[in-house]
């Protein structure tokens, strides 16, 4: 079951935006717009679930993708980038991803994903 969840994503007010609609809807939520940051809440909590923004101004999504699957394979971890490609999706299967997504976005569709886990 799904509790804990970390938002990486660059885009501010989307980031903000999901995390008070996912926390709107019972889970707890820490969000972080770089990698750094990600490694940061990475290092203090555990995570149910890490949604990565593909695209970020200090790494990419799959390398933290693979961070968090080789520190904790358990954590679900759903990839979403604006720049979809067969390239970027095979890459997040081979690391582990266990979703992908295209932005844009509907809050209620990444609830139902998230709820499906």
């Amino acid at each position: 079951m799904i509790n804990k969840i970390l938002i990486v994503e660059d885009d501010i007010v989307f980031c903000k935006m999901l995390t008070r609609f996912l926390v709107k809807n019972g889970y707890s939520v820490s969000d972080a717009q770089s990698a750094n940051e990600a490694y940061t809440h990475l290092g203090q909590n555990e995570f149910d679930l890490a949604i990565l923004d593909y695209k970020l101004p200090d790494e990419n999504g799959i390398d933290i993708l693979k961070k968090i699957k080789g520190s904790s394979p358990a954590t679900k971890v759903i990839l979403i980038t604006r720049f979809s490609s067969q390239q970027v999706e095979d890459m997040a299967e081979q690391a582990g991803a266990d979703a992908y997504i295209s932005k844009p976005i509907d809050p209620s569709d990444l609830l139902i994903q998230i709820q499906k886990m």
